[in-house]
């Protein structure tokens, strides 16, 4: 029983510190964001090129989207394991965490889900099949698109190993004045 209760613990705290590393490199990445932002577009190949606004595939976790009050939240996603004035942390199950970040006006500002188990999405599903894979050699993705029409950006980073976690990201974009 104390050997699966510490197996348990370890895993959560794997998970934890899985989420954190990657938080630090989403604030990185937020911070990094330039004041001259301009529309992500694509290009296709046909005959001729034509550019259009990408427009994101992943928009909510359970209903929960950016811009969602915090009392919205409590309703869809039930009694967060933290809660408190800055966001909720949820452990959906053992292979599921999830971190919402809530503004000064008690909106969601930034989801994080963590999976480490087959039940995590796929490339495809968070983008899309017209957004590129690009694995590095040891099997990590890393991939963040922005969608200024809809106010958002997407992350996805899967690491590597036999049991890769993955972690899927959705933050507000601060307005350019």
């Amino acid at each position: 029983m104390l050997k699966r209760t510490n197996q348990k613990i370890l895993k959560t705290a794997g998970l934890f510190n899985a989420t954190l590393a990657m938080l630090l490199l989403f604030g990185l990445t937020t911070f990094a964001q330039t004041t001259n932002m301009q529309a992500a577009t694509m290009q296709t190949t046909s005959e001729k090129s034509v550019t259009q606004i990408l427009q994101p595939v992943l928009t909510n976790y359970k209903n929960v989207k950016i811009g969602t009050t915090s009392e919205e939240v409590r309703e869809k996603l039930g009694k967060a394991k933290i809660d408190d004035k800055d966001g909720f942390y949820y452990e959906i199950s053992d292979d599921e965490i999830v971190q919402i970040r809530i503004d000064k006006d008690k909106k969601v500002r930034f989801i994080s889900v963590t999976y480490s188990d087959e039940i995590a999405p796929k490339f495809a599903d968070v983008f899309g099949k017209d957004i590129m894979i690009e694995s590095a050699a040891d099997g990590k993705i890393y991939k963040l698109v922005r969608y200024p029409e809809a106010g958002y950006w997407v992350a996805y980073a899967r690491s590597s190993g036999e049991k890769p976690t993955v972690t899927v990201t959705m933050q507000k974009m601060r307005k350019v004045k």
